[in-house]
């Protein structure tokens, strides 16, 4: 049997985001500790709890889905740093 999938609406996006924002103080070279990551499924599941299309939002795939967020965040960074003539603004993408 494989575990359902995990997945992440934008309003749960929203809440991870801001509970890791919230306990910014506890990163150490820009990288949240195992407490913290613990800290933040806590956090999903009573704000979020799983549904019966989802399953839990465990530390590891909480940690999962903040590194594709912030590797999709310094991409569109990079392209409206660097790329000439690329038209892109955050509330029309």
């Amino acid at each position: 049997t494989r575990k359902k999938a995990v997945v992440w609406t934008t309003e749960e996006e929203g809440v991870l985001l801001d509970f890791l924002a919230s306990h910014l103080s506890q990163a150490s070279d820009g990288n949240f500790k195992k407490a913290t990551w613990n800290a933040t499924a806590a956090h999903m599941a009573h704000n979020h709890p799983p549904g019966p299309d989802n399953s839990n939002k465990t530390a590891e795939s909480c940690e999962r889905k903040f590194k594709a967020l912030k590797k999709s965040y310094y991409a569109v960074a990079d392209l409206k740093s660097v790329a000439s003539g690329f038209a892109y603004d955050d509330e029309h993408g």
